[in-house]
């Protein structure tokens, strides 16, 4: 399939690789979601409708992964990008980010 669109002078991406970081994005995205779900059970200070820095780009709690969307569209706002590959939950919650560059 590759050698075929090849042929046709089309490029050729690396889709595994894209296919793995989705899977690392999702993976993340659920884990946080859950982590968010859980705490707000348990101390009713994190979770669902808290006070997290992403709070205040909740639009609409009633379906599924309110804190992931939020997260997202604070992160696009303000041009953060998170890595994936940390678990630090409460950090990300708290608005402790750290971008690809360290900082």
């Amino acid at each position: 399939m590759n050698k075929q669109l090849d042929i046709f002078g089309n490029e050729v991406k690396n889709v595994s690789k894209r296919n793995n970081t989705d899977k690392q994005k999702r993976n993340w995205e659920n884990a946080f979601q859950r982590w968010s779900n859980k705490e707000f059970w348990q101390t009713n200070s994190y979770g669902k409708c808290g006070y997290g820095i992403m709070c205040d780009y909740c639009e609409d709690n009633s379906y599924g992964h309110p804190c992931v969307r939020a997260l997202n569209q604070m992160c696009r706002e303000k041009r953060i990008k998170i890595d994936y590959s940390k678990r630090e939950f409460e950090d990300i919650w708290n608005g402790i980010f750290v971008n690809e560059s360290g900082k």
